[in-house]
């Protein structure tokens, strides 16, 4: 079982590792990396009691099996999830150490993988099984930290904004933030609820597709890092990027992964 237990943990490991590389600029503090981490984990609980919650209410509310498979899983399971690891990634809006754009990619992905973490913890325990070590190493962590990089590009996005003055494009990233993730998040779950055969082709392009957007904006926000204090005031002196770093010191945002 022990086997297990490190297959459920090693996606994490590799991914986080992954985008940790491209914090290029300025390493954040591990303490704070740890912190979000765990906090990313104990959002499991309750985003378990919303997705109970709901589903209960729905069930209440329709015997119709259809409605309450795209209700769950359009709705209520990517919003409990993804709404409560945004709350959490939200305790870094003031911080001191939240001074680049890549930052809340950085800091998405932490929580994230600590959400993913635990719940691949249960699961492949559970299971006691390889196959669902392996499938969910392959699918569900990935998607997790999918969601997160897309949530921390916005989420960056939209703290620089904030600290430019730029309150119809704050919120409008903030926004972005919770609902690209929640789409993803959706398609996926329902796509795995199917029990049609095209229907789970169709969800393995759609999963390749959105992790490799995903691995290509991890690269293209790394480049284009933006220091946020510098956004407001552009004479503000910034670290100097690490060798090999080509990123536009103090002016723009990184492109987004969507034209929305």
């Amino acid at each position: 079982m022990h086997y297990l237990l490190f297959l459920a943990v090693l996606p994490s490991i590799i991914l986080a590792r992954h985008v940790l590389a491209y914090d290029r600029i300025e390493k954040e503090p591990a303490g704070l990396l740890i912190l979000l981490f765990v906090m990313g984990a104990l959002t499991c609980f309750p985003a378990g009691v919303l997705e109970g919650i709901f589903c209960g209410l729905v069930e209440s509310m329709t015997d119709n099996v259809g409605t309450i498979s795209r209700l769950t899983y359009l709705l209520i399971v990517p919003l409990s999830e993804e709404g409560v690891k945004y709350l959490a990634l939200r305790t870094t809006r003031r911080n001191r150490n939240f001074n680049y754009t890549f930052d809340g990619i950085v800091y998405a992905v932490m929580v994230g993988l600590g959400f993913a973490t635990l719940e691949n913890i249960l699961y492949v325990m559970d299971s006691g099984t390889l196959d669902v070590a392996i499938m969910r190493g392959l699918f569900s962590v990935p998607l997790h930290c999918t969601c997160a990089v897309f949530m921390g590009y916005y989420y960056g996005v939209a703290r620089g904004q904030e600290v430019r003055g730029s309150r119809a494009e704050s919120r409008r990233a903030y926004r972005l933030a919770l609902v690209i993730p929640c789409i993803i998040h959706g398609i996926f779950d329902y796509g795995l609820d199917t029990e049609s055969l095209l229907m789970l082709i169709g969800l393995l392009v759609f999963v390749f597709l959105v992790f490799v957007s995903a691995l290509r904006q991890v690269r293209v926000a790394s480049a284009n890092d933006t220091p946020i204090a510098a956004i407001a005031d552009l004479t503000t002196p910034v670290p100097a990027p690490q060798k090999g770093h080509r990123g536009q010191r103090g002016r723009g945002t990184p492109p987004p992964p969507f034209n929305m």
